[in-house]
Parts: C-alpha cells; sequence; structure tokens
C-alpha cells in the first residue's frame, strides 16, 4: 500500500477513533505511524473533522425545515408520481389528502433512538460496505424504477395523458404548500388570461357566467406530472377563493363523456366542477360547498 491509497481508504476514518479496530484501516493506519507526513496529514484531517463536526452540532435547525424544502421542491417540479389507469389516480388522490399527524415525526425518532442504542450499533461494518450502502440503495431505487415502467402494459415513455384525479391532487398540494405564490397578481381577469397566452400556458376561450362578475386574484403556472397548466384565482367575497385550473386536452383525461356540460363531486372540505372544450381541460376548485359552484354555471 502506498502513501495515495493509505489517504483515500483513512479519508473514511471517524475522528473519535471508532474505527480503530476496524480490519479495513489497520494496514492504512499502520502506514501513517511509519511515515511522518502522512501521519501529520491523519491528525490535521482528524482535527479537521472534529471541528466540523462541532461546527454543525451547534446549528440549530429551524423545525420544519424538512417539510418546507419538499413542499417548495412539489410546487415547482409538480413532483407527482404518473398514474397508469383510474385505480392508480383514485389511490395517488387519497394518498395525496392524508395529513400524517403532527408528532409522527417525533415519535418515530424516540422508537429508533429506542431500539438501536450506541452499544448495540454496529461499529466494525466495512469501509467498502458503508460507501457502498447508499449507492447500492439508490442503485436498487433506480433499476426497480425502471424495470416498472418497461414491464407496466401501455405505458407511454413519451407522451402520457394525466388522469383528472392526479390534477386535483395536485392542485391541492401545491396551493396548500407554505411557498404557494402567483405569479402575476392582478385584479383584472382579461390582464391574468393575456399573461398567460404570453408564456404560452393553456387559456380559457371562455369563462361560466359566474366567474365573469368575479375580481381576479392572480394567475401562475401550474406544473403537473411533467404537464404545463394554467391557475387563475379568483375572488368569491364571503366565499373566499375559486381556482380555475386549466390543462390542455391532449394532456389531461377529464373522464367526462359529454364536451361543454360541467360534473360536479365534494370531496373532503374541496368542492369541484370539471368541464371541457376542443382544446382544454378545466377544473374549478373551491373550499365552499359545491352548491356554491353551480351557482357559477
Amino acid at each position: 500500500m502506498d502513501k495515495e491509497q493509505a489517504r483515500f481508504i483513512l479519508r473514511s476514518f471517524r475522528p473519535d477513533g471508532t474505527d480503530v479496530g476496524d480490519p479495513d484501516f489497520t494496514e492504512a493506519l499502520k502506514l501513517a505511524m511509519e511515515n511522518r507526513e502522512l501521519g501529520e496529514w491523519l491528525a490535521s484531517e482528524r482535527a479537521f473533522d472534529a471541528a466540523f463536526a462541532n461546527a454543525l452540532g451547534t446549528v440549530d435547525l429551524p423545525e420544519h425545515l424538512r417539510e418546507d424544502i419538499l413542499a417548495c421542491l412539489a410546487a415547482e417540479r409538480g413532483d407527482f408520481p404518473q398514474a397508469e389507469d383510474a385505480n392508480d389516480a383514485a389511490w395517488i388522490g387519497a394518498l395525496a389528502s392524508i395529513q400524517p399527524p403532527a408528532s409522527l415525526r417525533d415519535t418515530l425518532i424516540t422508537a429508533m433512538e429506542r431500539t438501536v442504542t450506541p452499544e448495540k450499533a454496529p461499529s466494525n461494518i466495512s469501509i467498502f460496505r458503508r460507501a457502498a450502502i447508499p449507492l447500492a440503495a439508490a442503485a436498487g431505487i433506480a433499476l426497480a424504477f425502471f424495470i416498472t415502467r418497461q414491464m407496466s402494459p401501455g405505458v407511454k415513455t413519451a407522451s402520457h395523458v394525466v388522469p383528472i384525479a392526479v390534477v386535483q391532487a395536485g392542485f391541492v398540494r401545491t396551493f396548500e404548500s407554505p411557498k404557494f405564490d402567483l405569479e402575476e397578481k392582478q385584479e383584472d381577469r382579461q390582464l391574468l388570461v393575456r399573461h398567460l397566452q404570453d408564456r404560452k400556458l393553456p387559456s380559457p376561450a371562455d369563462l361560466p357566467n359566474g366567474l365573469k362578475n368575479l375580481k381576479g386574484l392572480g394567475c401562475r403556472e401550474l406544473m403537473i406530472d411533467g404537464k404545463r397548466g394554467s391557475l387563475i384565482c379568483f375572488h368569491t367575497g364571503a366565499d373566499g377563493l375559486v381556482h380555475m385550473i386549466i390543462f390542455r386536452r391532449e394532456d389531461v383525461n377529464s373522464e367526462l363523456l359529454q364536451t361543454g356540460k360541467p360534473v360536479f363531486a365534494q370531496d373532503g372540505k374541496w368542492a369541484s366542477a370539471r368541464w371541457e372544450d376542443d382544446e382544454n381541460v378545466y377544473l374549478l376548485m373551491s373550499q365552499a360547498p359545491v352548491g356554491k359552484l353551480t351557482e357559477l354555471f
């Protein structure tokens, strides 16, 4: 073993000395004891690693940092799973509406701490196995995803149609994200439509009569499952807000049997109406009772 090989191995040597008895480090540590240059380098590395670990330990992370990051990513990318049929869409929509208990994270961490104590934690795992575990896990997930997609019958790799249930779940997740915002904030609905047209996003050819008299709040792009759609929000006075979601017909399956006629539904706190014309699929969402949506048509 030469000095460079020893350096490569010793870069994974933990500063607290936990790896002293690990046979993977034996030869490299012996060489560091015999070679002054390598020994000084190892001492410097351990000091730096210890200082860095201590510095990280003093950082007080915000309580909801992880949730905020994931919510931001979901909102920006429309990071939602693809549904191959109506059954998948129903599952996705149901799972998206689940709110985990606020104490779930603390409960899991407490259970993990009770299960794996320091004296029971394995300290003799090979350095090469430690390095390979995350890579193997990532490769396994990627391979499983690839195989699943290749074996799924009827999967469209170049293009796919998103079920309306996925669009609805995607909107709710985006809207309820703490990072949700509107690109263009404007009361004039005509200016909002023009903004969408300038961005080459789907825009309404016409509005339900009840929306024509409402003040606009704003609009933005809505990316769901890789498809570009539009969102226009309207003020409805005492009833709060109503949200108009627009996607191109070739991108979304509205599951409608008749063009132009709206279909209404109530799903928990959200009421919805969906319809389509020759170019677009429309979804109207509100937290008001579904009867308030019927009054807009």
